[in-house]
């Protein structure tokens, strides 16, 4: 595994009120093989930790975070899925509806860019999200 910097940034848009962008930056790896890439990285949040596994395989990119905060999240273009966010000591429902998923050209790493409308307990959001790996 290559270690990298890890970007993040979400725009996200609640069906009612106003957008916010979320970013954060954290030391991380990158693997590659044939099939698949995989970026991995830790990001600290109140409460604790979170582990995040990213995972291009097949056009389709799975968001897999455990720890403070645990979701996991399959993006495939025009899918939508049923899954849960956990933030103990709550468990929320989660739909995920996956308008489009790319991976992205860089220079010298990878990035993957996925926009989605989600509901979360009763709140209906669309996000734009970003992710980048880059060697140091």
């Amino acid at each position: 595994m290559e270690r990298m910097t890890v970007r993040r940034v979400s725009e996200i848009a609640p069906a009612s009120g106003e957008t916010e962008i979320i970013s954060g930056e954290w030391v991380g790896a990158l693997r590659t093989n044939s099939a698949e890439l995989l970026v991995t990285f830790t990001e600290p949040v109140e409460g604790g930790k979170v582990f995040n596994r990213v995972i291009w395989r097949d056009g389709a990119l799975t968001v897999d975070r455990r720890g403070a905060v645990s979701s996991r999240i399959v993006f495939r273009a025009g899918e939508t899925v049923e899954t849960e966010l956990s933030i103990p000591p709550l468990v929320l429902p989660m739909t995920v509806k996956t308008e489009e998923v790319l991976l992205l050209p860089t220079p010298n790493g990878v990035g993957f860019r996925v926009l989605f409308s989600s509901v979360v307990g009763d709140e209906e959001r669309r996000t734009d999200l970003t992710i980048t790996a880059t060697p140091f």
